[in-house]
């Protein structure tokens, strides 16, 4: 059934395809996604619970669109399939919302989606580059990076039932990290040379406090709360760092706190990037180009145990964690082109879901 249902679908997508290249009005092209949209709805409904699809980005219909697919029966739906690239899918807490871009390099904005009420909205308004959304616990905000009229990037909070907008932060962002298990910390990353490094502050744009000051990027709160992982090329070379929640940074003016709260994880003369926490907070995947090209490791927190999980000779990058931590699903670029894989907490078991000759990325559980 699932199989007749996506060839049906595949017929809708290409028809609605070659409509969105012809010349009709945006609210024909409203319409039309919508529909495309409710027949997505269905094939979920038909293939099995949202909660064990895999979301991923491909450019295969000739511009970014959102994909799902179902690991066991390889069953893939075409979320978003309008004429815009649509990207950075952050899925929500309970799953049952995505968060993307919209858009291109010179002008996005981020959208959100509630898949079972097929209800599609922006919220973010004005003109300006916004992307890079991150949900709160609760579902009920986004933080998310906006550059508004080319004045530097800076951090804002979207309330998603009010549809207001309010800037978080004070300085210049390269990047939002994550929230905290409480909801009550938002991390992210300065390019201000006089701010450089990590920030965390509270969502109502109060009690910001400068946790690192070095070249740091990529925090992620552990799944408790109780540390902050990262990526800092303090030492000369993109390395892993851990630091404890209330730990100092003794490269911060004023701070006496010693460096031996913050611990380095790697230490290799390659880049080391792309990490994410195991669900139980006791690992750490990462990416390093030490064996000459990228590949997947895993470590245990304390950076003990650094096991390599790809044994490739193309790149093998951005992997992710299922809910419960038993799968991880991942990007390779075995036969040239990017395609997601996935395979079980120790490397075996490697499958290939996507097989084509577009870029496929991305993954999302």
């Amino acid at each position: 059934m699932c199989f007749a249902i996506n060839e049906l679908l595949k017929l809708v997508e290409l028809r609605v395809a070659l409509w969105l290249k012809s010349s009709m009005s945006r609210r024909m092209r409203i319409n039309l996604c919508i529909v495309l949209t409710f027949c997505s709805v269905l094939l979920w409904t038909a293939c099995g619970s949202s909660s064990n699809l895999i979301y991923f980005v491909s450019d295969r219909d000739g511009q970014l669109d959102i994909y799902s697919i179902d690991p066991e029966s390889g069953d893939e739906v075409n979320i978003t399939g309008t004429a815009e690239d649509e990207y950075d899918i952050v899925l929500s807490p309970d799953r049952n919302s995505m968060a993307f871009s919209v858009g291109s390099k010179e002008s996005s904005s981020v959208d959100v989606l509630k898949v079972k009420e097929m209800e599609r909205f922006t919220i973010t308004k004005g003109t300006g580059r916004f992307t890079t959304p991150r949900w709160s616990p609760s579902g009920n905000q986004i933080a998310l990076m906006g550059d508004i009229k080319s004045k530097g990037a800076k951090v804002y909070i979207s309330d998603i039932e009010e549809s207001s907008l309010a800037r978080l932060s004070d300085v210049d962002a390269i990047g939002v990290g994550d929230w905290s298990k409480s909801g009550d910390s938002v991390l992210f990353s300065s390019s201000n040379r006089k701010k450089l490094g990590i920030h965390d502050r509270n969502p109502d744009g109060v009690n910001q406090r400068q946790v690192t000051c070095g070249e740091d990027y990529g925090a992620i709160w552990s799944p408790d709360s109780s540390q902050i992982a990262f990526i800092s090329e303090r030492d000369g070379n993109p390395e892993i760092y851990v630091m404890d929640k209330k730990a100092s940074d003794d490269m911060c003016d004023g701070e006496k706190g010693s460096r031996l709260e913050i611990y380095r994880l790697t230490e290799s003369d390659e880049p080391e990037y792309d990490l994410s926490w195991s669900p139980d907070g006791k690992k750490l995947l990462f990416v390093t180009e030490r064996d000459g090209n990228a590949e997947i490791y895993v470590m245990e927190a304390s950076g003990n145990k650094q096991t390599r999980l790809t044994y490739n000779d193309v790149k093998d990058h951005q992997p992710v964690w299922s809910p419960d931590g038993k799968t991880i699903a991942f990007v390779s670029e075995l036969d040239g082109d990017s395609d997601i894989f996935i395979m079980n907490d120790k490397g075996e078991k490697q499958t290939r879901l996507t097989n084509n000759e577009s870029e496929d990325f991305g993954p999302s559980w």
